[in-house]
């Protein structure tokens, strides 16, 4: 990216206009799938959206290019989606999408920093699943759909612009108190929030899961379980030992009306498990930590 980006405004139309890729596994797992057609079902198409943000984003926003017009409800779900356009339309609209990997453009930071995201993307997901059950949540797979999508933008930055993103980290590296919205702020001209808030508008996508993301409504139950998910994946990224993460289970622990070590108890589970697919993404995944604990 050769131009200066400085506000919200300018971030939403450039990355609005920036190609978007998949992961290089998501594409090797599509391809095996569509090799074994005959016995892959919509189930296992959905798991494997799921790993991956940004196929996820391809979908909801593929749903809303082609909309019916005597369509007036949204499709907040993958499932719901791939009920639409079934397994065969799946791997027709799906099936050769560009890799980050094999972008000619990519660099070692940005390959890093979509990973990570990617990774932790998952894993917030996969928590959120989890606090949804907790809940009994009556639609548990939109929390799950607005948690792996929360941080969309932030993969994109780190797409389009690595250098402005490694030295918001790099700010943050050197000022420990510092909060992640004030280097955003000094980096990029807003927060990586209000990016992504604008992006969903343009796009269009289900106005439930706008709101889901939007941590301004984070006292709002079903919010605030996105928001927490999403936040108890960040802070994993730092160790189990790190002080919010244990704010979180003493957090979800009130919310809940569970014991903070039941809850640990839980999410170790869910990291293990998470671990199993690290290869999509490449990097260590949280659960590596647990031997540090």
């Amino acid at each position: 990216m050769n131009q200066a980006i400085t506000d919200r405004a300018q971030w939403i139309s450039y990355l609005a206009n920036q190609p978007t890729p998949i992961l290089a596994h998501t594409q090797q797992e599509i391809r095996h799938f569509q090799s074994e057609i005959d016995q892959i079902g919509l189930h296992e198409i959905s798991q494997l959206i799921r790993h991956d943000p940004l196929l996820t984003l391809h979908i909801l926003r593929y749903q809303e290019e082609h909309r019916q017009t005597r369509q007036t409800t949204d499709v907040t779900t993958i499932d719901r989606v791939l009920l639409m356009i079934g397994v065969v339309g799946f791997f027709r609209v799906f099936g050769t999408l560009p890799t980050l990997e094999n972008d000619v453009h990519a660099q070692k930071a940005m390959i890093y920093g979509a990973h990570r995201t990617c990774a932790r993307a998952y894993l917030a997901s996969r928590i959120a699943e989890t606090f949804s059950h907790y809940r009994r949540d009556i639609e548990p797979k939109e929390v799950i759909t607005a948690a792996l999508l929360h941080d969309t933008a932030e993969i994109l930055l780190w797409m389009a612009s690595p250098r402005q993103m490694m030295m918001v980290s790099e700010l943050m590296r050197s000022n420990p108190g510092m909060r992640s919205v004030d280097a955003q702020h000094k980096i990029l001209g807003c927060q990586i929030n209000e990016i992504q808030q604008g992006l969903v508008e343009l796009w269009h996508l289900p106005h439930t899961l706008l709101h889901l993301i939007d941590d301004h409504y984070a006292d709002e139950p079903r919010v605030r379980l996105v928001h927490l998910a999403v936040g108890m994946a960040r802070h994993l990224e730092k160790g189990w030992d790190n002080p919010y993460f244990q704010a979180d289970l003493q957090n979800c622990g009130q919310w809940f009306h569970l014991e903070p070590a039941l809850i640990y108890n839980h999410i170790r589970d869910v990291a293990l498990d998470c671990a199993r697919s690290w290869h999509w993404y490449e990097e260590q995944p949280v659960a590596a930590m647990l031997i540090r604990a």
